[in-house]
């Protein structure tokens, strides 16, 4: 949207467009044009302007005059009325046409009117409404000297970033970059910023401002109790900070659905009692009954990084002008600095979002960059893990085992008529809640019209994209899950994300290291249920408990192999279960295997089980696998070489985790 566009929008908003098509705005109307033009796109019109026409707006514009307040509604009435320029309509003489000369007249004309409005008494009125300005993050200091006015050493304009952000066009008459003195600075600013941004950062979350709205609205603009210990110099510079904290929070979309649990350094114990009988008809004597079994749930979190290097600063700068040539419609505009950790923290933050659902934590190797899903365990493992310690029993069905866009309305409703037919007289699922996967919702829409009638309204939160028909289940639509067709019932706030310190990844420090800066950050992360149900030490017992105390019901979102096969097509699913074999068979490669996406070779018959060789692939399994009962499996990852390491396996019922890669699980140390 261009410069022209938001005045038109603003205008439209306050209804003051015919008013200005009539040159008829009266100094209250250009002041509320002025404050929300700014609440709008957080930035000032004069300020946008001039930068519209490359040019820099002036602080210390004369008070308007007559003059240039027709000059004003001259230049206004050709931006609000195109249509008369485009055909070449006369205007009176006394409008200005929007030359750009004419643009930053505007932009000293619409200054001074500010000016004279601070001056002036108001009016006395019977009824005035009065609105609040918001927070700015632009400052009052000379723009030729400081940019966006914010006098601070990071903004002067006497250092390279901040030229090319008033003109991209500028960086080809300053030369190279010279590292010796540029570049010194520039590191040198980026080093205490990124320490003063942590700073904030804790003052924030110690005092329960991290709330990215009323960040992002500038809500927390009068709290500049940590400028002084975080050593920004002035608050606009603490107000661009809340903003650039509020634009990382706004991704972190998954804690909407589940909570996070700070303070887990290691591993985490939640205790739930199960109580039995106690109560009986009353008889003389002490006749005792009912006892109270203790059975801990544990979570744990794993340790996590991020390791950059920014440079060579040619590179940057490059980058920071295709940034300022395609985000122009930005409301909030970058320097370079800025813009370097701000991007860093959102690719963080967006890798951790998609982790949190479908990581798995792998102790990397030695020496070898890993995976983004790889450093810490999420949803979908942490529920797998569940069922690996024989503390969930799965609805394993193949009506719901997978579903296609033709049948998922009637495998979600088999799936739930399944959970609530498994209830037992003591157990309610009234509280629970169905997590389905939000990139098939259009599957869902499209099957409900389909069998419930084309005009149904989604809309509404009790409307059928939001409660599974004919059922009070109300549901979650969960992102980052692909073409998985997993399906599970929880109660809200059981399945938590585990943290140690809020905002930890967060923290980059930041060091400069020749030509090139290096940042840096570490944190502890993980994911963990408060109550799965009673724990047993076997796959029968666990049926035979037949879903009695169990707290999270899901489906098994694998898919049957064809009988024989020697390959796993990994680009079916990550879960495959083997079939009856004619003759004895052997995997020996998953063919299209992700880095980063731990693949799990299930047993599902024992008539020539499928088996797999330590060697080629999978040479570095820790010994050649071959299956004995029904539900026994192996899960891989690949490695940097190409080849095929395990993390756990199941033979004949009994469960090995490979501690050297995954020394965190609980049990295993």
């Amino acid at each position: 949207m261009n410069i022209k566009e938001r005045i038109q929008t603003v205008l439209q908003k306050l209804k003051l467009l015919d008013k200005a098509k009539a040159n008829n705005l009266s100094d209250e109307e250009w002041k509320q044009l002025v404050d929300t033009y700014q609440k709008e796109y957080q930035s000032t019109l004069q300020e946008d302007l001039a930068a519209d026409m490359a040019a820099q707006a002036t602080d210390t514009a004369a008070p308007i005059t007559q003059e240039q307040m027709n000059q004003v509604q001259g230049i206004l009435d050709s931006i609000v009325n195109p249509e008369n320029t485009a055909t070449g309509e006369e205007k009176p003489t006394e409008t200005t046409q929007a030359t750009g000369e004419g643009m930053v007249q505007l932009a000293q004309a619409v200054q001074g009117l500010i000016s004279t409005m601070e001056n002036r008494a108001n009016e006395d009125r019977p009824i005035q409404t009065v609105t609040a300005t918001t927070a700015t993050f632009t400052g009052p200091a000379d723009r030729v000297k400081f940019l966006f006015g914010i006098e601070n050493p990071m903004f002067s304009m006497s250092e390279r970033w901040n030229q090319i952000t008033i003109n991209p066009a500028a960086a080809a008459g300053l030369g190279s970059w010279d590292e010796e003195t540029e570049g010194v600075a520039f590191r040198k600013q980026a080093v205490a910023f990124s320490r003063s941004l942590q700073k904030r950062y804790a003052y924030l979350h110690a005092n329960g401002m991290l709330d990215a709205k009323r960040l992002a609205a500038g809500e927390f603009g009068t709290n500049y109790e940590g400028v002084n210990t975080a050593g920004v110099g002035d608050q606009y510079v603490v107000l661009r900070q809340d903003a650039l904290i509020a634009r990382v929070l706004a991704k972190r979309d998954l804690t909407q659905y589940f909570p996070v649990r700070y303070g887990i350094q290691d591993h985490d114990l939640v205790f739930n009692a199960f109580f039995s009988e106690v109560s009986q008809a009353y008889q003389q004597g002490e006749i005792w009954k009912g006892d109270m079994k203790l059975e801990n749930e544990m979570g744990h979190v794993d340790d996590a990084m991020i390791k950059l290097k920014f440079g060579p600063m040619k590179e940057l700068e490059r980058m920071y002008i295709g940034y300022l040539n395609k985000e122009g419609s930005d409301p909030i505009k970058w320097n370079m600095i800025e813009f370097c950790i701000l991007n860093s923290l959102e690719t963080a933050q967006v890798e951790q979002n998609k982790r949190r659902m479908r990581g798995i934590y792998v102790k990397p190797e030695t020496g070898v960059a890993g995976s983004y899903l790889n450093a810490s365990t999420g949803i979908i493992h942490t529920l797998i893990r569940y069922v690996h310690e024989f503390k969930i029993l799965p609805h394993d069905d193949s009506a719901y085992r997978g579903y296609t866009d033709a049948d998922m309305l009637d495998a979600v409703q088999d799936f739930v008529a399944d959970i609530i037919t498994s209830c037992t007289e003591d157990m309610e699922i009234d509280n629970h809640v169905l997590y389905l996967n939000k990139t098939h919702q259009p599957w869902w829409i499209k099957n409900v019209r389909a069998k419930y009638g084309k005009d149904i309204d989604f809309t509404g939160p009790d409307s059928y994209k939001n409660v599974v028909p004919d059922t009070s289940v109300r549901i979650v639509w969960l992102p980052y899950l692909g073409q998985l067709p997993l399906m599970f019932m929880d109660v809200p706030g059981n399945l938590q994300f585990l943290e140690y310190i809020p905002g930890e990844m967060m923290s980059i420090k930041v060091k400069e290291d020749m030509e090139l800066i290096k940042a840096w950050s570490t944190w502890k992360e993980g994911c963990a249920a408060s109550f799965t149900g009673r724990r047993f030490d076997s796959l029968d017992k666990l049926k035979a408990n037949n879903y009695e105390w169990q707290q999270i019901f899901m489906n098994k979102p694998a898919v049957d192999m064809a009988a024989d096969a020697t390959t796993v097509d990994a680009s079916k699913g990550f879960w495959q279960i083997t079939a009856a074999n004619t003759e004895a068979k052997a995997i020996t490669d998953i063919t299209n295997a992700k880095a980063g996406v731990a693949y799990i070779i299930e047993c599902g018959a024992t008539e020539n089980a499928t088996t797999i060789a330590k060697s080629d692939k999978f040479a570095d399994i820790t010994a050649a696998y071959a299956p004995t009962k029904v539900g026994d499996y192996i899960m891989v990852i690949l490695n940097s070489s190409g080849n095929f390491l395990e993390l756990e396996r199941q033979v004949g019922g009994v469960r090995k985790v490979n501690a050297a890669l995954q020394p965190n699980i609980p049990g295993v140390r």
